[in-house]
């Protein structure tokens, strides 16, 4: 199509061109045909010709410049087709890697991940003084020893499958371990760019993990600020932007206080249920 367009344009040009030199080839030859019409020579005649030939290279300069005009007009929209492809599968990909973490959280072996994580984030609820332990875990500095007394709460509440406090010294470091996996998990989930929708869509049983999360993130936060030492040696904290992220992408109101936070969290039907230390009751006053 392009190439019939050029031709359209160009072969009457040059047949113009070429009709006019020879016409003006066949008068130039009849050398006779201007006496007594001009005293000017006939090579002051010919300088009317050059001066057509001047002006059909302008007219040729013209019709390059049109079509290279033509040309980039085509490349940009040939440009912003392809860019517009890329983003499309670009969407496409984020779409595909949001279905296979979807399919992972859904495995057998994300399962035991999600129940060991529990069996860490039960009994923080279930015990102040632990759950102020497992979040100091996350520094490498200011880390407070395990609180025996703990036992008395989480085994009171029933939060732990564990029989004894030695049973539960023995594995819940491996739980904490599980729990860091599980944040990963959902910090990776929320990192993928234009893919709230489909987070959105899947199941992740957000509405269960968020009041367990703010616990931790609020946790970790605190300390953070608490502690100079933390500071200097933490990595950068990230946990609070990944759960307000989460929130967003499932239609949780932002709280406006940590009040409001520690209600909703204290309040929550699944938290009530694992039995809530008293002493978190200083959290809402």
């Amino acid at each position: 199509m392009e190439r019939r367009e050029g031709f359209r344009i160009i072969v009457p040009v040059f047949i113009l061109i070429i009709g006019i030199w020879i016409g003006a080839w066949y008068v130039g030859m009849l050398s006779d045909f201007f006496l007594g019409k001009t005293e000017q020579p006939i090579s002051d005649t010919f300088n009317s010709v050059n001066a057509l030939f001047a002006g059909l290279a302008f007219g040729g300069v013209i019709i390059t410049i049109y079509l290279q005009m033509k040309e980039l007009q085509e490349t940009r929209e040939e440009l912003k087709k392809t860019a517009e492809a890329n983003a499309e599968m670009a969407r496409a990909s984020n779409e595909r890697a949001v279905l296979e973490l979807f399919k992972t959280y859904c495995s057998d072996y994300f399962q035991k991940i999600k129940d060991e994580s529990m069996s860490v984030l039960i009994p923080c609820v279930a015990s102040k003084d632990y759950y102020e332990f497992v979040v100091s875990r996350f520094f490498v500095s200011e880390q407070k020893p395990f609180p025996e007394t703990c036992w008395d709460d989480i085994s009171g509440a029933n939060a732990s499958y564990c029989s004894s406090l030695e049973d539960f010294k023995i594995n819940e470091q491996r739980y904490r371990y599980k729990l860091d996996e599980l944040i990963s998990f959902f910090s990776v989930l929320v990192g993928r760019e234009d893919s709230s929708e489909v987070i959105g869509r899947c199941d992740f049983s957000y509405s269960w993990w968020s009041p367990l999360f703010w616990m931790i993130a609020s946790g970790q936060e605190k300390r953070y600020q608490d502690f100079e030492s933390i500071r200097k040696y933490a990595t950068p904290l990230y946990f609070r932007s990944v759960v307000e992220k989460l929130d967003e992408i499932y239609g949780f109101s932002p709280f406006s206080s940590d009040r409001e936070m520690w209600s909703y969290i204290l309040g929550h039907p699944k938290v009530l249920g694992y039995g809530v230390d008293e002493k978190y009751r200083s959290f809402i006053g």
